[in-house]
Formats: structure tokens, C-alpha cells, sequence
């Protein structure tokens, strides 16, 4: 759970964010869906932010079958892409595969949600593909500047720059 230093930090960095948005930037993400379904053949793949009910629920690798289930409830994909905790691992559920394809800009292992623990240097993605009706997802990385990224907060001023920067494994 945040104590309040770390909650008014997260606020100052969202009130900061959507100034940077602006309501253009608002308007778009507004757009989003929860969860988009998309045909894979004879396959479906859906994808969401953390589970498909929930922007919020965690579900991580050893998360018990009974919880995952309970936040899966009857959603029947063949696979289910998710994000949200900023890692990249993959479970099977019955027929259906669950994975979390990480993070593009902020990659952390962590216990709890809310840890400080260094950042990786890297962005991560995965590629789903389909063959003979066969899903199957291939995890990548793709390293990034630090500095150059840390640079470009400053010039932003980016809330508690240098705390957040010294966060970043170089």
C-alpha cells in the first residue's frame, strides 16, 4: 500500500501528465477500449490492461489458479494479452494461454505494485502469431538510452526528476 508521500508523488506526477496531454492527448486515450478482441483465424486473441474486467486486479506468475480464475471468469480466448505489471511471462490456463507482454517504458521486477527498485533500460513487447491454428508469442527487448531519456524529463521537468532518475540501471 503507498503511504502518502509515495500517493501525493504519483498524483503530482498524473496532474503533471495530463497537463503534458493536454486534452487532444485526453481525448485519445479516452478512445480506448477496456478490451479489444481480435480474430487470429481460427484462434482469438484478447487483449486487455490488467485483466478483462479490471484495469486494477494483478494477476503475476504465482498468483494462485483459483484467484486467476475468479478474474478470468468466463472469458473464453484462445490467449489473453495483458499488461499492468510491467513484466513479461506467460501461464497456461486450460486451452487458453495468459501473458503479459511487459512494459515499453518502464521495466521493473518487483514484489509489491508499488516497490522502488531500479529500473531497466530497455523497452519489451511480444509478437503473437498464428500457425496451423497454433499460438504462439515470442517475448523481446530493445535496449534504449538512459541518459538520453533522463535528459528529456529534465528538459520537461518532470516531476521528482532526480529521484526517478536515479532509479535507472545504467
Amino acid at each position: 500500500m503507498a503511504d502518502a508521500q509515495q500517493l501525493e508523488r504519483m498524483l503530482e506526477t498524473a496532474r503533471w501528465s495530463r497537463e503534458q496531454l493536454g486534452e487532444q492527448g485526453l481525448e485519445f486515450l479516452r478512445s480506448f477500449e477496456p478490451t479489444v478482441e481480435l480474430d487470429l483465424g481460427q484462434r482469438k486473441l484478447l487483449c486487455c490492461h490488467a485483466t478483462p474486467t479490471s484495469n486494477e486486479e494483478v494477476i503475476l506468475p504465482t498468483t494462485p489458479r483459483t484467484d486467476v480464475e475468479r478474474m478470468l471468469g468466463s472469458v473464453t480466448a484462445d490467449a489473453i494479452a495483458a499488461g499492468h505489471v510491467h513484466l513479461q511471462w506467460l501461464r497456461r490456463f486450460g486451452q487458453s494461454l495468459w501473458f503479459c507482454v511487459g512494459s515499453v517504458g518502464l521495466v521493473y521486477e518487483h514484489t509489491e505494485s508499488l516497490d522502488e527498485v531500479p529500473f531497466e533500460p530497455w523497452s519489451e513487447y511480444a509478437l503473437v502469431t498464428t500457425d496451423d491454428g497454433h499460438v504462439a508469442v515470442e517475448f523481446r527487448r530493445i535496449p534504449f538510452d538512459v541518459d538520453e531519456l533522463i535528459a528529456a524529463a529534465r528538459a520537461k521537468e518532470f516531476p521528482d526528476v532526480e529521484r526517478w532518475a536515479a532509479m535507472w540501471k545504467r
